[in-house]
């Protein structure tokens, strides 16, 4: 079965670049739509693919990827900005993403601004996501016409490997979370309040830990799910963030 996978983008605009990190298992689809309502406001925009995500076989998210992996892309993005003259970056992620927005945020110069959508930078329970993550992909195989046997040991691979990887995530996540105070760069936190993988008071649990240090743009959203960028209320969202990119540049 012929299918068209999700493709990084660079949205042209003006000098000041943002960075759209997307989620977990999914694809720089997730940020497109408001990839493209920031670039209408007049900034460049781009979404890289984390290694392994967006390719015809969820297995490649753990055979290609890991969490030092797409520390190494979102660098890269970041980087690449930098070569084309793009001396002004703001970086935000979705869930996934939202980390290694926030560690360039510590790390990395050049980065004016930056935040989280739907991530938990502290621990959470992640049965839900490895659950539907199963799902997913099972649906997945099953509309490309895996055949069952294939099927069977494709399912029995990934449903060890989600839980190693996001044992992995977990772990990564905690030398970010232990520099959150070096952050001082305006820092804008979205938090869906109907969110159905992941504890829903990460983010104002990240906005109160931030909110002596800098400034911080706290939005939550009713109704929104955890991949609250692709749903009706990822406008909304677009033009909270944009309102916030130009208190910044």
């Amino acid at each position: 079965m012929g299918v068209t996978l999700p493709q990084p983008f660079n949205f042209k605009g003006g000098n000041s670049a943002v960075i759209l990190l997307h989620t977990f298992a999914g694809s720089p689809m997730d940020v497109q739509i408001l990839g493209r309502n920031v670039q209408r406001a007049g900034y460049t925009v781009v979404g890289p693919a984390f290694s392994g995500h967006a390719t015809a076989d969820p297995a490649n998210i753990f055979l290609q990827g890991n969490p030092t992996q797409w520390w190494a892309d979102t660098q890269l993005a970041v980087n690449q900005l930098k070569a084309a003259g793009h001396d002004q970056i703001a970086i935000f992620g979705e869930s996934l993403g939202g980390l290694f927005a926030i560690k360039a945020m510590e790390e990395l110069p050049n980065i004016v601004a930056g935040g989280t959508i739907s991530t938990p930078l502290f621990p959470i329970d992640t049965s839900r996501v490895a659950d539907r993550f199963l799902q997913d992909a099972r649906a997945w195989y099953e509309k490309i016409g895996t055949p069952s046997e294939t099927l069977t040991s494709k399912m029995a691979f990934l449903t060890e490997q989600i839980h190693l990887t996001l044992r992995a995530i977990g772990d990564y996540t905690v030398p970010i979370h232990d520099k959150l105070n070096v952050i001082k760069q305006p820092t804008f936190i979205a938090q869906p309040d109907a969110d159905e993988l992941i504890y829903r008071t990460v983010g104002p649990r990240l906005a109160e830990t931030l909110q002596d240090q800098t400034m911080v743009s706290y939005h939550h959203y009713p109704d929104a799910p955890h991949v609250m960028t692709y749903s009706p209320q990822g406008r909304v969202l677009a033009d909270d963030l944009v309102a916030f990119l130009k208190t910044v540049f």
